[in-house]
Order: structure tokens, then C-alpha cells, then sequence
């Protein structure tokens, strides 16, 4: 039902080159200390100032450079904290690779004829009985040895996987370190639209970084496995984890399927309708109306706000992204209550007439302009192919 955790596969992971990230961590310390020299140089300009600039307009801006100052601390005290979150994952992902490299040499080395999948699965090419009649003086001690052996290197590769997949969801943390950002700095760097209501929609449609955890984990997990032995843990908020702890308690295996198949059923049609605006724009942001929409009618109002509203709350979200997502997903909750009863296909058309009437949100602007949010149709709508965020790392706004 869920396959985030599959990107990180073995082939992945054995060709990533982590030497890029220590350099970075480096460079991150020299800035900090850099930041830090020129704020207090130009602090201690501002604050020498009372012997000629004299008055209330002298004060305030003396006042301002005492503020600025602070500001200029508090970003270089982030730079410092940037780094000190990327220095332990890089170490962890450099230690459960070398575990995989081990686990791969097993593989490979082993008189059984074993390989392994993408996602770390160790198999043999040969069956039991083939062990065994390869094997026929000893068949039982053979495939008994086999078994074990594959039990053994699958356990290095599942264990692995599994802390590289925890301390990618902790690279969340890093780009949630922008939180600690004075709000006059966030707000200075923030993109805020001139038009007053997206403005609005932009400031008020935030929410604050929450703690990021795997679920489902232990007994749990091991439920769930007995259903759907593909189903892999992932990153979540730990409010998301929460709600779908509590909904597989009440409903069980039968209610968790349905919210993935859900999500799967808002994702799909959104390609089908928007193939070319599913990143930020109208593609995307039917996929969120649609989404809450779907929830709503099945799991009620309550679930699908407190769950879409903690999704937003995963650190390094970039804050018109999270203002777009939480509009829509709040579009999508006031399309289900107006229309009660209705069919999936009907809430899809009213959806998509929504999208199309502008009153949902998506990202975008001329090209060489830095993105805005902005309606997804009508007059002043964005169009599809003007929509999209580019990459990289945005400053978060307060949340609300």
C-alpha cells in the first residue's frame, strides 16, 4: 500500500557518495563564524553613531542595528546547528552502507547460490528440493544450512535498510533547523505576494515543525505484514502515526487499506486529469482536494483534518508549498460537507470544476520570477505550464 520507504533501494544506497555532505557541514561552520564577525563589526559601526547621529532618529536606528545584530547571531548559531545535524547522519549512512557491502560479499560468496533484490530480499536460485537432491547425502542439514544462512544475511540487509531509512526521515530535522530563524528574518526572505488575500493565505496557512518518527513499528507492524507482506514502514509525522494508530485499532487491516487506497485513488486521478501540472500546480492541487474530499466522506471531517494537517507539519516544508497544500486540503473538506452522498465520480467532477473555476491554489509565475502562490484558473489564474517550485531550500514561515 505504501512504497516510500522502497526508493532507498540497495543499488541506490551502494552508489551514493557521501563525501559532498562533509563538505558542506565544513563550509557551514566557516560561514557561521564569518556571519558572526561581520554582524558584530557592523553593530559596534551603528553603536559608535551616538557621537553624531543624535535624536529619535538616532536612537531607532541604533536600536535596529542592536536587533539585526541578534538576528545575525541567531542565523549564524543556525548555520553551526545545520551542521551538527548533518555531521551524525552522514555517519550513520556511512556505517549501514559498509553493513550492506557485508551483506552484499555474503551474498555473493555464498556456496547456496543465493542473490538479493533491490530491496534487500536474499533469495536462492535454487529450490529446496534442488538443495536437497544436489545435497543427497545430507538433504535435511542442507537446506536446514541454507535456510539459515539466508535468514542470517537478510537479517543484515533488513536492519541496515531500516536505520538508513530512519536517519533519511531525520534529514527532515536538517532543513526543519530553518525554524529557528527570528520571525523578522523569515518574513523578510518569505516571497509574501503582493495581492493582500494570497498574502493572507500564505501567512495564515502554516503550521509548526512537528517530531518525525517510522511507523508502524513492532507488533504493529508485524499485523500488518500479515496482510500485506509488502507493506513498508515510513516517515511521518508523529501526529500522523497517532491517527493511523488509532484508525487500525478501530477499523483494523480493513480501514487502513482504505486510506492508502484513498491516497493512491487522489494520486492517480490527478495524473489522469492534469498529467502535466502534478508538481505545485493544478495537478497537485486537485490531488490534495480530491484527497481530503475522499477522506472526509469515509473516515469523517476530524480524521481527514487532523491527518492532512499534520502531514504539512513534516520540518523543511517550504512554506508556499505548505500554505497551497493546507488551502486545498481545507477546499477539499468543504466540497465533501457541501455535497453529502455523493459518488466518488461526482466529488471528482466538482473537484475538478474547482480547479478549474480557480478557487483552489498552486505555484508559479513567469519564467526567471521567483514562484508564487496563486488561483488555479480564471483570469488571474496561473496556467499549467507556468506552474511548478523550483528546487533547493526555502526559509518557513510561523506557524499558526
Amino acid at each position: 500500500m505504501s512504497d516510500e520507504g522502497s526508493k532507498l533501494t540497495v543499488p541506490v544506497l551502494l552508489g551514493w557518495n557521501l563525501s559532498h555532505l562533509r563538505s558542506v557541514a565544513k563550509i557551514l561552520e566557516t560561514i557561521g563564524g564569518e556571519i558572526e564577525t561581520e554582524m558584530d563589526s557592523a553593530a559596534n559601526e551603528i553603536a559608535r553613531s551616538d557621537e553624531y547621529f543624535i535624536g529619535e532618529g538616532g536612537t531607532k536606528a541604533r536600536e535596529q542595528g542592536d536587533a539585526d545584530k541578534k538576528d545575525g547571531h541567531k542565523t549564524a548559531d543556525l548555520y553551526k546547528k545545520l551542521a551538527d545535524k548533518i555531521s551524525p547522519v552522514v555517519e550513520t549512512f556511512e556505517i549501514e552502507i559498509a553493513k550492506l557491502k557485508v551483506a552484499v560479499v555474503a551474498t555473493e560468496k555464498s556456496k547456496w547460490d543465493l542473490f538479493y533484490t533491490d530491496q534487500g530480499e536474499v533469495k536462492s536460485r535454487k529450490s529446496n528440493w534442488e538443495t536437497a537432491k544436489s545435497h543427497w547425502w545430507d538433504p535435511i542439514s542442507a537446506v536446514a544450512a541454507k535456510e539459515l544462512e539466508i535468514l542470517a544475511i537478510g537479517t543484515k540487509f533488513r536492519e541496515a535498510l531500516a536505520a538508513i531509512r530512519v536517519a533519511d526521515a531525520s534529514t527532515n530535522e536538517v532543513a526543519g533547523v530553518l525554524e529557528d530563524l527570528s520571525d523578522t528574518v523569515k518574513l523578510a526572505m518569505a516571497n509574501i505576494p503582493t495581492d493582500q488575500t494570497l498574502a493572507d493565505i500564505l501567512l495564515n496557512n502554516q503550521v509548526d515543525d512537528q517530531e518525525m518518527v517510522v511507523w508502524p513499528s513492532g507488533t504493529v507492524l508485524e499485523a500488518i505484514l500479515i496482510f500485506d507482506p509488502s507493506f513498508k514502514a515510513t516517515p511521518m509525522t508523529k501526529t500522523e502515526a497517532a491517527t493511523l494508530a488509532t484508525l487500525f485499532a478501530k477499523e483494523g487491516y480493513g480501514g487502513l487499506k482504505d486510506f492508502y487506497n484513498i491516497k493512491n485513488q487522489a494520486a492517480d486521478t490527478a495524473v489522469e486529469l492534469f498529467p502535466d501540472s502534478v508538481n505545485d500546480g493544478q495537478g497537485d492541487a486537485f490531488r490534495h482536494t480530491y484527497w481530503n474530499a475522499l477522506m472526509s466522506q469515509r473516515f469523517g471531517e476530524d480524521f481527514a483534518k487532523t491527518y492532512a494537517t499534520a502531514h504539512e507539519g513534516a520540518p523543511g516544508q517550504p512554506s508556499h508549498r505548505e500554505a497551497m497544500d493546507l488551502f486545498n486540503n481545507n477546499l477539499g473538506r468543504q466540497i465533501a460537507d457541501q455535497n453529502q452522498g455523493a459518488s466518488t465520480d461526482e466529488l471528482k467532477d466538482k473537484v475538478k470544476d474547482a480547479i478549474n473555476q480557480g478557487r483552489a491554489i498552486v505555484i508559479g509565475g513567469a519564467k526567471g520570477a521567483d514562484p508564487q502562490i496563486g488561483w488555479s484558473g480564471g483570469p488571474n489564474g496561473i496556467p499549467e505550464q507556468d506552474t511548478g517550485l523550483l528546487p533547493g531550500t526555502y526559509v518557513p514561515l510561523p506557524g499558526h
